[in-house]
Parts: structure tokens; sequence; C-alpha cells
């Protein structure tokens, strides 16, 4: 019994000592970077390309069209939840 144990135990200290996260060969060395790259980025398009004033034109171009989208999504929505809802009640088993 006593060498069951102890081999055992052996057993348990060779995996272990297996286990032991390996030390890399070689440490990265990081590379010296470039004056440019280290330099921040500069953006050389204009501020802005459009006109400004476009922009209340162009979100309601954008907008108007989705109303029909944004009434079903809605309609969707009030559905499922009511039928989660439905779905809480015990008195209504469904007929299982």
């Amino acid at each position: 019994m006593k060498i069951k144990i102890i081999t055992a135990v052996v057993i348990l200290s060779a995996a272990f000592a297996a286990c032991k996260k390996k030390q890399p060969e070689t440490v990265p060395v990081p590379k010296a970077e470039s004056s440019a790259q280290t330099s921040a980025a500069v953006s050389t398009a204009p501020a802005v390309g459009r006109n400004p004033l476009a922009a209340p034109g162009d979100y309601l171009k954008t907008t108007v069209g989705q109303v029909q989208k944004a009434k079903a999504a809605k309609a969707l929505y009030e559905k499922t939840a009511k039928d989660g809802l439905d779905s809480l009640d015990l008195k209504d088993t469904g007929g299982n």
C-alpha cells in the first residue's frame, strides 16, 4: 500500500515538473521606430468636405423613407411583448 502511495506522489511530482512554463529561448527585442512613425498623423483632407448647411436635408432624405419600416418594427415589438406576457398566464395552458 505504501508503495502505491509513494509511486502516485512521484508520478504527480513528475507531472507538475513537466507542466512548468518554459522560458523563451530568445527574448524578442522591439525594433526602434523611425521618426516618421513616431510623429503624429495629420490629415491632409479638408475639415468639411461638403456644405454643412446641407446636413439637415440629408438627414430628412435618409429618415423619411424609413417611416413604414419603423412602424412595422414597432408593431412586431408590441406583438412579441404581448405574446410573451400572454405566455406567462397560468390559467391559459394552451391546450397542453
